[in-house]
């Protein structure tokens, strides 16, 4: 049974920092999304603002008001609809810092006796007074992000090579374009079609979804990092035999804030890569935001890729602030300089990309073969 929760944006559900909450909006083994809090969408579908369709999570200015809609609805008293539901912090905040006006509204929040589900790296049971209000009102505090120790981390051994399922990695040429999500998508698209597929995450809300293989790679020692991947892609492989597995990527290969992607080409050997990319973009993303570097062509990451030993298969489209003839063009442009195909997945889903996986998976079975023969 799913747990009840509700999702705190501080205003910004209408924003790439809201990426965590976009991500629960849309599908969560976990939580049954009740609400979302924030202050400047408010009453609106949630659904509507992640992807034009309403979902029926409605969007409250405060917990108040949430509370006042789920009494109203229940016929009970506001005090009890908050006992047991959990909130979940559903922005990146600059750093992994809570801001103060966030702080308030979690004191607020376990006040009502509402547990509190933390992915930024701002510990809160670090924090005396939110730690002290969680237990006055038996509320529970799960900072998901904190590392585990050393001794519990897997360090890298090599027994990657004995993995039998391909995995294809999905790239961004920046941080917060939506990879989770279009890996999502083309984990279902491929099982429809009869491939077994296993998707790997590698983030907070990947873990908040449900997924059941994988780790907080931005929350993990870095000398463990290619032993926690290779251990997570280790177990897919044992528990589900797939015939693909997805993994997830983080960041970018070339963000200067934070570059990430070798350890899923050279210590998972992933020999497949999916690259999305935000067309109108042209400086990597900072916790400032601010347009400090510059993005190389993506002609220049699909060699880098290339050189780490990896085919890029495909490249699919963020379509943020580009009107459908803006992104009809820029998807022609691509596909006729690239040579490769050229995906929408929210406009179009991830279905066109089934043969190219398809084709992906009989030459690496070819490949295997000729090494066994």
């Amino acid at each position: 049974m799913k747990e009840a929760a509700i999702l705190l944006t501080s205003g910004k559900f209408n924003s790439r920092n809201a990426k965590t909450a976009f991500g629960l909006v849309r599908k969560s083994e976990h939580y049954d999304i009740l609400a979302v809090i924030d202050q400047n969408t408010a009453g609106k579908d949630a659904g509507e603002l992640v992807d034009g369709k309403a979902v029926d999570i409605p969007v409250h200015a405060s917990i108040k008001d949430f509370l006042r809609s789920q009494s109203s609805k229940h016929n009970i008293t506001p005090e009890e609809c908050g006992i047991g539901v959990y909130a979940i912090i559903g922005i990146a905040t600059e750093g992994g810092f809570i801001p103060g006006d966030l702080r308030l509204e979690l004191l607020e929040a376990l006040s009502c006796g509402m547990h509190i589900v933390n992915g930024l790296h701002h510990y809160l049971s670090d924090d005396a007074e939110i730690v002290q209000t969680a237990k006055q009102n038996h509320a529970e505090l799960l900072d998901i992000r904190k590392p585990k120790s050393a001794r519990d981390n897997a360090f890298w051994t090599g027994d990657i090579l004995n993995v039998r399922a391909p995995r294809i990695a999905m790239f961004g040429t920046d941080c917060a374009l939506g990879k989770r999500t279009s890996s999502i998508w083309l984990r279902d698209a491929c099982r429809e079609h009869g491939i077994r597929t296993e998707m790997i995450y590698t983030g907070q809300t990947g873990k908040l979804q449900g997924g059941h293989y994988g780790f907080i790679l931005d929350s993990t020692l870095n000398d463990f990092v290619s032993g926690e991947l290779e251990s997570a892609i280790m177990l897919c492989d044992q528990e589900e035999n797939p015939d693909l597995i997805l993994l997830e990527g983080q960041s970018s290969l070339r963000n200067p804030s934070g570059p990430c992607g070798s350890e899923f080409l050279c210590s998972a050997a992933a020999k497949g890569v999916i690259l999305q990319c935000m067309p109108k973009q042209k400086y990597y993303l900072t916790d400032y935001e601010r347009e400090l570097w510059p993005m190389p062509p993506i002609e220049e990451e699909l060699e880098l890729i290339r050189l780490y030993g990896a085919q890029t298969l495909a490249v699919t489209l963020n379509s943020s602030d580009l009107t459908k003839r803006e992104l009809q063009a820029e998807q022609k442009n691509l596909e006729e300089r690239l040579g490769l195909p050229v995906v929408c997945p929210k406009e179009e889903g991830m279905g066109r990309l089934v043969p190219v996986v398809q084709e992906f998976l009989k030459l690496q079975a070819e490949k295997t073969k000729t090494l066994t023969d």
